[in-house]
């Protein structure tokens, strides 16, 4: 007589099959990575010292395989000031020419403004007293990964430690690689353009960063300049936009922009939190916040392009993410002198040209609490060539415009926005020949399009971020299109951006051109 097992026994004997038949895992770890499930443990460990102004590879480890773990300390802190804000990391997988992860020693595993330590203690990342800095991102590579180091005006010490998997006889089929990289600024701007944290290419997957704040601006809290906002795939078919509200909010802390205890938690935190005397009537914040995207998965497909509101402050920050394809550099790592605290390193220094996604004229606010914008825009109008007198040219990031970075009230408040109001935003779409074009848009509250002399299109109001597509007639040459969008506070404390993407029949992208 033969039993029916029961749904329990079925699952377990279905696990054990699978663990005893040395088939390559569907995906491991928290962002999932497809590695090959037969693994050997292997280990490096060196202790030397480093010259200054010296670049060498210490480490080069021959693929398949994937880095797991990270430890690495330092010359000892209370020889020297800043040792791991004054040597860089550089890891390069596969033969690559541009690093897979740039930043310096202690920015990449938490420890930013130059401090040697304070508790850090999550999935990803471990800090330890003196300088015990461990890393548990996994890092798959298909061929070889290196690990470098490079030191500016002072020597160091590195006691470095990686412990990896090796696939050998097997092949790696995960085809994403692991990216970080740091970025400084400072002065940022106040009342203007948010800190740029990121710009990559996809597909992939965010997987998290490290952000610091050293206080100088003393017109609002450092965290009431905003909060972190995310542009998802604004090239391709699903935009998203993601906006947060007070810079401490970022981090799942609360009423955390003057006062607040440092604490460290699994995926969101403020691990650091001091007021030094800076010889003011006031002490100045040092602020670390981290935020990791486990639970709350971020990936694109196209793009991602990530910025922080903030104020007139010294502001840093590492990203950590992971994507298939060559790294494309946004930013490149500024003399040593421009790595310390305290130094001035301006926007545009050292931040790289992003790809080109076109322009725009755009002006405003306008009005528009009884729709009087809107309605305005759909009078007719023509989106003729117009006088430049009060426009302003803005770049498109990934198709992106978001006129919270032109149009922002100079008043006190959390991440403060205009409400009630609208912006017009015009280009120009050359066509090759008269065609039928179709044109996505994605945007949040009321838009209304014009193209040349046509009558308007009500595209409507969406309540969350959605994209909508219409086919409009252009003619050979140039073409003229208005865009006039709405904002409300909503769902997304008062986001005012909107994503466009035009295509010929056949396809081609034709970029928008302010002229």
């Amino acid at each position: 007589m033969t039993t029916t097992p029961r749904p329990a026994a079925i699952l377990v004997a279905a696990f054990l099959a699978a663990m005893l038949s040395g088939s390559a895992s569907a995906g491991t770890g928290p962002f999932q990575l497809d590695l090959p499930s037969n693994a050997v443990s292997d280990r490096v460990s060196i202790t030397r010292g480093i010259g200054a102004d010296r670049r060498e590879t210490w480490a080069v480890l021959d693929g398949p395989g994937c880095i797991n773990h990270v430890w690495i300390t330092l010359k000892h802190p209370n020889r020297s000031t800043m040792a791991n804000r004054k040597i860089v990391i550089r890891i390069y997988f596969d033969d690559a020419e541009v690093p897979h992860v740039e930043a310096p020693v202690g920015d990449f595993f938490g420890a930013l403004h130059g401090q040697d330590w304070y508790d850090v203690n999550t999935e990803f990342l471990s800090v330890k007293a003196w300088s015990g800095y461990n890393g548990y991102f996994q890092m798959p590579f298909a061929k070889n990964a290196r690990i470098e180091f490079e030191t500016g005006p002072e020597s160091n010490h590195v006691y470095l430690q990686v412990d990896w998997h090796r696939y050998p006889g097997q092949e790696l089929s995960e085809p994403r690689r692991f990216c970080a990289r740091w970025r400084r600024e400072n002065p940022t701007q106040r009342y203007g353009e948010d800190f740029l944290l990121l710009d990559a290419d996809g597909p992939g997957q965010l997987v998290g960063f490290v952000y610091g704040v050293r206080l100088i601006d003393n017109v609002d809290r450092w965290s009431h300049g905003g909060a972190e906002n995310v542009y998802l795939d604004g090239d391709g078919e699903h935009p998203a936009l993601l906006r947060g509200i007070g810079g401490e909010d970022t981090f799942g802390t609360a009423y955390g922009g003057a006062l607040h205890p440092p604490e460290t938690h699994l995926y969101a935190a403020m691990p650091y939190y001091v007021h030094e005397d800076v010889g003011e009537a006031r002490p100045a914040q040092r602020v670390v916040g981290y935020r990791f995207f486990v639970k709350d998965s971020i990936r694109f497909d196209r793009s991602i392009h990530m910025r922080f509101g903030c104020m007139e402050n010294d502001v840093c920050a590492t990203v950590y993410w992971y994507q298939t394809g060559a790294v494309r550099p946004f930013v490149a790592m500024p003399d040593f002198e421009k790595l310390l605290p305290g130094t001035t390193l301006r926007r545009g220094e050292m931040d790289r040209p992003l790809p080109d996604a076109g322009s725009w004229w755009v002006a405003g606010p306008l009005e528009n609490k009884k729709n009087e914008a809107i309605r305005e825009a759909l009078s007719g109008a023509p989106a003729a060539p117009h006088d430049q007198n009060g426009w302003i040219q803005r770049p498109s990031h990934h198709g992106f415009v978001d006129f919270n970075h032109v149009f922002r009230p100079e008043v006190r408040g959390v991440g403060v926005h205009y409400v009630d109001k609208a912006a017009v935003a015009r280009c120009t779409l050359d066509a090759p020949r008269a065609m039928t074009a179709h044109l996505r848009l994605a945007w949040d509250d009321r838009l209304v399009l014009q193209v040349n002399d046509a009558k308007p299109h009500d595209l409507g109001t969406h309540a969350a971020f959605r994209a909508k597509t219409v086919e409009v007639p252009l003619a050979a040459g140039r073409n003229d299109v208005a865009v006039t969008l709405s904002n409300t506070r909503g769902g997304n404390h008062g986001a005012w951006a909107f994503a466009f993407r035009a295509a010929g029949p056949d396809g081609t992208v034709l970029l928008p051109g302010a002229r």
